[in-house]
């Protein structure tokens, strides 16, 4: 790695994001992982944060998550400063610090540049505040200056066009890095080899082949004191606009055509404009309540009482596009659920081949957490004298087993190595953004203004009542009927009418009408039918 100064300064460096994520991904970067070092070697972690607490116990606090052989060299390179998120001097007190860092570790080489990375790990409602005092006083005049944002952008497009507003004037888009981290995840990034590296799914990636889609988030937990901050955004906010809509995005994207961040954002912002805003018929709400062992969410003290916020959602989602028309897109995620579960569930279009054999409809499974793995559920034959006894199997694919011993890198790990590069390719522009909250803000001023009841659960159900129903109008069936086990028909072929292919993805070529003659050259590459097949086409079933 680059000798090249660093300096990672954390902003709300007393949160537990930092403690939980932020600093045992920084260790990992410089010292734990296999790779290590992957940041400059004379990288600087500044920790900012309204608590007036010495470094020792600053350190014992927000590092007790950072285990490691190096754990004492590490903790050598953080300082903590004390300070204001709204006063001037207290930033310029956070600059001359920084001076002094980069002025004692910079490299003496002509060519060594110092950059600063800002992690604004603080409440939405001041991002905007602080990119301000970041712009006034703290900026780099020597080398780089980037800004990591973290989610959520706004509550919706009005919030967020007032907080791009400031973030745009004060920063080019190239300094701004939203985190989504979900787009680090392992089995996320995996979808780009998946459809691209692989010659059987891409062409089976359509509404000719394809019935449903299925993106699922289940937590096993309920908001755990959070219920306060949870309240004033909701599980819509807080998961489907940006995890699951991401997951969206690059599942049934088209092939870039370049696998760099403008190719990437360019493809995505196309599929986004093609789909419908949401309304209430789309939508389908649910609180959870107590079980007899788990408190209900109104049981949480810091909820407001009678509280309407829904902890379960589900949204059907439409895009109009050659690839995807027709096929709904099913969204659905919860708090308090019987297990902890993301995946994507793609559900494939029985054919009319099919009427040959009973079955079942093929699904694939990518499952992002855990066991993260790849599952494709296919009808075989069962052992015995029956042609026609057949039963479903998995073919599966599992992380762990595929790839024993595989250092397997946390989702900021990922994110904060990119933004130290200055790679943008996994995190989310403002023009994504922009058409990501015009899809749900239509719904999101529904439910602001109706306060329709959400459908009540008991903590640890599967789904709240009622959503099969909603599920089935709108075209994905989550209980499907095992298909019965029968003889094949006699004759089939009688009964089958294959319906022609509606979206072809290349376009062919004219062959000519009957009326034209074929050159030689053209006659020589037209391929003779096998002998069988012109016997068989005489057969009277044809």
């Amino acid at each position: 790695m680059s000798s090249d100064m660093l300096t990672i300064v954390i902003f709300g460096a007393t949160g537990d994001l930092a403690k939980k994520k932020l600093f045992p991904a920084l260790y990992e970067l410089m010292y734990g992982c296999p790779d290590a070092p992957l940041l400059p070697t004379p990288t600087r972690i500044v920790g900012y944060g309204r608590a007036q607490m010495a470094l020792e116990a600053f350190l014992e606090k927000q590092c007790q998550n950072v285990f490691g052989a190096r754990r004492d060299e590490f903790l050598q390179r953080i300082t903590y400063v004390q300070g204001q998120y709204d006063k001037e001097l207290d930033f310029a007190r956070l600059n001359q610090q920084l001076l002094a860092l980069e002025d004692k570790y910079t490299p003496t080489k002509a060519s060594a540049t110092s950059g600063r990375l800002f992690f604004l790990s603080v409440p939405p409602t001041i991002f905007g505040q602080v990119c301000e005092m970041v712009k006034l006083h703290a900026c780099n005049d020597a080398g780089f200056n980037r800004v990591i944002i973290e989610k959520p952008f706004g509550r919706d497009s009005r919030s967020f066009a007032s907080l791009n507003d400031v973030t745009s004037r004060l920063f080019r888009e190239e300094q701004i890095f939203r985190i989504d981290h979900y787009l680090a995840k392992e089995k996320v990034l995996n979808l780009v080899a998946f459809r691209f590296a692989n010659q059987l799914y891409e062409p089976l990636w359509n509404r000719d082949h394809i019935e449903h889609v299925q993106i699922i988030f289940k937590e096993n937990f309920g908001t755990a004191g959070r219920g306060g901050y949870f309240d004033g955004f909701g599980i819509i906010r807080d998961i489907m606009q940006n995890h699951l809509l991401q997951v969206l995005l690059w599942l049934a994207m088209e092939p870039p055509s370049r696998l760099n961040a403008e190719g990437i954002a360019a493809e995505k912002l196309k599929l986004l404009k093609s789909m419908h805003t949401l309304k209430m018929q789309d939508c389908f709400l649910g609180q959870y309540t107590a079980s007899t062992s788990e408190p209900g969410y109104l049981d949480d003290s810091s909820v407001p009482s009678g509280s309407l916020c829904p902890t379960y959602a589900a949204v059907a989602l439409k895009v109009e596009n050659e690839r995807w028309s027709g096929v709904p897109f099913l969204l659905r995620a919860g708090k308090a659920l019987d297990e902890r579960l993301a995946e994507v569930r793609i559900t494939f279009k029985k054919q009319c081949y099919n009427a040959l054999m009973p079955g079942e409809p093929n699904e694939l499974v990518l499952r992002i957490q855990p066991d993260e793995g790849i599952y494709l559920k296919c009808i075989n034959k069962q052992p015995g004298w029956q042609q026609d006894k057949v039963a479903p199997v998995e073919l599966k694919m599992n992380y762990q087993q595929a790839f024993p011993g595989t250092y397997v890198a946390g989702a900021y790990e990922r994110m904060l190595l990119n933004a130290a590069r200055g790679d943008q390719a996994l995190f989310v522009g403002s023009e994504e953004l922009v058409e990501a909250w015009r899809i749900f803000t239509p719904l999101l001023d529904e439910i602001d203004q109706l306060k329709p009841s959400p459908v009540l659960y008991p903590f640890g159900s599967k789904w709240p009542a009622g959503l099969e129903q909603f599920a089935f109008r709108h075209g994905v069936d989550l209980c499907p009927a095992q298909a019965p086990v029968a003889r094949a028909i006699p004759s089939p072929l009688r009964a089958l009418a294959c319906p022609v292919l509606r979206t072809p993805l290349k376009p062919e070529k004219s062959s000519p009408s009957s009326g034209e003659k074929l050159s030689k050259r053209d006659a020589e590459s037209v391929p003779t039918p096998p002998r069988k097949w012109r016997k068989l086409k005489s057969h009277d079933t044809f």
